[in-house]
């Protein structure tokens, strides 16, 4: 199947599925793309363009990871703000 006549669903589909067997570390990356390209029956040069166009897009799963690292860093941050300075209480009870 030609790049160009695959529809963005499935681009976007082929790309997560390559990331998660990637992730999942059973197989190396040779044999992850291998597993890809014969479900999908596409060959190496389509997969590579959808790899591509994943990583440039920022798709899912990558998205995601974004996703929860800025979940993460408003966590910290909120959680620094409410934090309590020993100094403001002292303070605060001598008044």
């Amino acid at each position: 199947m030609q790049f160009k006549t695959i529809p963005l669903a499935q681009r976007q589909d082929i790309f997560l599925k390559l990331v998660t067997l990637q992730d999942a570390r059973t197989k190396g990356i040779r044999d992850c793309k291998k597993s890809i390209i014969e479900e999908f029956q596409i060959d190496d040069a389509t997969l590579e363009k959808i790899t591509e166009e994943g990583m440039d897009r920022n798709w899912p799963p990558l998205s995601d990871e974004d996703q929860a690292d800025q979940n993460f860093e408003s966590l910290e941050e909120s959680s620094k703000d409410s934090q309590i300075n020993p100094d403001e209480t002292s303070n605060n009870l001598e008044s």
